[in-house]
């Protein structure tokens, strides 16, 4: 019979093999705050594998958001391909096991309105040993910085769980929260989540919000037109709806990629 840790470390390999570049444990009791969610997506639930794939920063920093999104798309389809190779090594060896995304889809209800998903992947992060949390209110990483995207599963396996880290990543420069085109960030994590979401998501649901305060106005006000349809199109086509990444490329540990987690 394969050991708790044995067990860790060989879906911890699986993950990375599979495209993660980071990849650390969390036990369920641990994140009291999701207990509820996790236990309503597997019920006798015991631990999370947290995952991160990282962005190329030269996509990010390119001031090119076409780039930027297709980078966002690639590296949500790692964590898709690895939370999900993951989560079916895991029921291989008898251990049900649900892969959760940070990305859509999510929940719709009138509570999460598509803003939040089941687990916060930043604070599983933070309590597996992969990073602390930085001025911009991210996970940030010794290799890369907060230019990540997050996912991750949680299982019935009792796996075993990796320590917190007792340093912290962040060197609170604040070049993040002077780098956000919308004055959203205010350091210690704190962002104004409006003025942040008006800009990453203005053809997503900020868009639709828009639309359907312009109906209740009259049609001559909803009806968009011009790059903005296409904007919108686009988005339909490509489930792609950020559209701004500058706290992220800025993170000066992005630029250590020879440091070890």
């Amino acid at each position: 019979m394969m050991t708790t840790a044995r067990l860790s470390d060989r879906v911890k390999g699986v993950a990375l093999r599979a495209g993660a570049d980071l990849a650390g444990i969390v036990k369920v009791r641990d994140l009291t705050e999701h207990a509820e969610e996790i236990e309503r997506a597997l019920p006798g639930a015991d631990s999370v594998l947290v995952l991160g794939v990282r962005h190329s920063l030269a996509a990010l920093r390119s001031g090119h958001n076409p780039a930027a999104q297709f980078d966002t798309l690639f590296a949500y389809g790692e964590c898709l391909r690895s939370a999900g190779t993951a989560s079916r090594f895991l029921e291989a060896k008898g251990f049900p096991s649900v892969a959760l995304p940070a990305f859509i889809p999510l929940d719709m209800g009138d509570i999460k309105k598509g803003m939040r998903g089941e687990i916060c992947w930043r604070r599983a992060g933070v309590r597996a040993g992969l990073g602390s949390y930085g001025e911009n209110g991210l996970l940030v990483t010794r290799r890369f910085g907060s230019a990540l995207r997050l996912a991750g599963l949680v299982t019935t396996a009792d796996l075993e769980a990796d320590a917190p880290l007792e340093t912290d990543v962040c060197d609170h420069c604040l070049r993040c929260v002077r780098a956000c085109p919308e004055g959203a960030l205010f350091g210690e994590g704190r962002v104004d989540k409006k003025r942040c979401g008006d800009r990453i998501f203005r053809y997503g649901f900020r868009f639709f919000e828009r639309f359907v305060d312009g109906l209740r106005r009259g049609p001559e006000e909803s009806a968009p037109g011009g790059a903005e349809l296409r904007e919108l199109w686009q988005t339909f086509m490509t489930g792609n709806y950020y559209y701004c990444f500058a706290c992220q490329a800025q993170c000066p540990a992005s630029d250590l990629p020879d440091r070890q987690p």
